[in-house]
């Protein structure tokens, strides 16, 4: 028997997944881990990774947001997330950001599942105002997140694949709402200001072309809104991805260490020292 290249493993395995799946009377919709993993030792595959890899997609996680085609979906993303593997147990690491994000973030657990935390900004006036204030100069870019859905998913004693979904669906239906109001608005003026044209002005060509320029300028000014307002939330997406993308580093390095915030470090005072 001919024996097949490495680099056609993958082919190999799409291929007879396929036919399983479309073989009428099999059941082969899910399969075990235990026998994933089997499988894969069985054709030389390395099984940390096969285990990194269920971890990762175990830690994949469907947010309910909806709405995501025509004017929402030129806007931008309503979710922005990242994930990685980091040393430490989910346990360990959910537990450093349990100590972590509250005083660091201003951020509230709203959920808890046994892998999984749901937090919210706070929305009480003093968790507001340090929030606009910051700390330490740096800008706390988590604020306008309706949720961030934090996952810790096992890879194995020593590891854990660590994952953050940031959803900002609600600062994106705001900037669709804004854009709408003031296409509203605009076609609102539009209207008032072509009732005095139809009854004072006997040239009907100069009509068409006053209301022609004034339908123009309702236009630009309804672009000019949304082009602002769809730049400003892009920004805001970055600067939570960046931020995000932060939060794993400082995971990887086993710096998710809860120090003192401005808050405390204003109530302590001056050192004696």
């Amino acid at each position: 028997m001919r024996d097949l290249p490495r680099t056609a493993l993958e082919r190999v395995l799409a291929r007879a997944s396929e036919l399983q799946n479309t073989e009428p009377g099999e059941p082969g919709d899910t399969i075990s881990e235990a026998r994933l993993v089997e499988i894969a030792r069985e054709v030389g595959l390395d099984v940390q990774h096969v285990r990194q890899a269920i971890a990762e997609e175990r830690a994949q996680v469907t947010l309910p947001v909806t709405g995501s085609s025509g004017l929402l979906a030129s806007i931008g993303p309503a979710v922005v997330s990242a994930q990685r593997t980091v040393p430490g147990t989910p346990e360990q690491l959910l537990r450093d950001l349990d100590a972590f994000l509250p005083r660091h973030e201003y951020m509230v657990a709203v959920r808890r599942t046994a892998d999984r935390v749901v937090w919210e900004p706070r929305r009480d006036p003093l968790g507001n105002f340090f929030r606009s204030l910051g700390s330490g100069g740096r800008r706390f870019d988590l604020v306008r997140v309706d949720q961030l859905v934090v996952s810790a998913t096992r890879v194995d004693d020593a590891r854990s694949v660590l994952r953050f979904d940031a959803v900002v669906d609600g600062a994106r239906r705001s900037v669709r709402t804004a854009t709408l109001g003031a296409a509203g608005a605009a076609l609102l003026v539009l209207g008032v200001a072509a009732v005095p044209l139809l009854f004072l002005t006997m040239i009907p060509q100069v009509v068409v072309v006053i209301m022609a320029l004034l339908a123009a300028i309702a236009g630009g000014v309804t672009w000019l809104c949304w082009r602002t307002m769809a730049r400003t939330f892009r920004t805001m997406v970055g600067r939570a991805q960046q931020r995000i993308e932060s939060l794993l580093d400082e995971a990887q390095h086993g710096r998710l260490q809860a120090s003192p915030t401005l808050l405390e470090k204003m109530l302590q005072g001056p050192s004696p020292f």
